[in-house]
């Protein structure tokens, strides 16, 4: 084997990679009231992830996910009524440890950052999506020890995460500071090169 061979495989055996995909519901971005009451958030959203982990022999790794998301972005208003305002999609990085537990279990803290990347600059990103805004998240899985196929694990994760989101046409309208949005996503995981 030459010695780039013997470079690649030392590689693949001290990373696990874990893609999945699952449903994320967030918490509205803007709350404000003109005549009546209304939200702007957006809906339910696809969730995928590629998370790498480091193969250690402890309990202990380090983890680096790549996030995406994107859903229709939506006005609720107080009366019942919602207006489809475009499309609305996210993307962040966190990186953190990863503590296994007993029973196929484990627990996940990250920090991170996200950025929005709306369809079209109108509305809330008239002036467009600002910067990338700092995310701090955790997570919890679950790996049956018998849900095996060949080099696969499979399991779910449960991750929250959240960020103050603000824009510059929310500052230009007189906003002064981030409004703190919680995402929950549930997801269906699997696992190659996992120890």
């Amino acid at each position: 084997m030459t010695a780039a061979g013997r470079h690649r495989v030392s590689v693949a055996l001290l990373l696990s990679i874990q893609p999945s995909i699952g449903l994320r519901y967030a918490t509205p971005l803007v709350h404000d009231s003109i005549v009546t009451s209304f939200d702007v958030r957006p809906a339910l959203a696809p969730a995928l992830a590629v998370t790498a982990t480091s193969r250690t022999a402890g309990p202990w790794a380090a983890q680096a996910t790549l996030d995406f998301s994107t859903s229709t972005l939506e006005r609720h208003d107080a009366g019942g009524a919602t207006v489809d305002l475009g499309r609305l999609s996210t993307l962040a990085l966190a990186v953190g440890v990863r503590r296994s537990l007993p029973a196929g279990l484990a627990a996940a803290a990250r920090v991170g950052g996200l950025k929005y990347l709306p369809a079209s600059e109108t509305g809330i990103f008239r002036e467009g999506a600002g910067g990338v805004l700092a995310l701090a998240s955790a997570a919890l899985s679950y790996a049956p020890p018998g849900a095996v196929a060949g080099p696969w694990r499979f399991g779910v994760e449960a991750r929250y995460d959240l960020h103050r989101f603000i824009t510059p046409a929310l500052r230009t309208e007189g906003f002064t500071s981030g409004r703190v949005v919680h995402r929950i996503a549930l997801s269906l995981e699997a696992s190659w090169g996992a120890p």
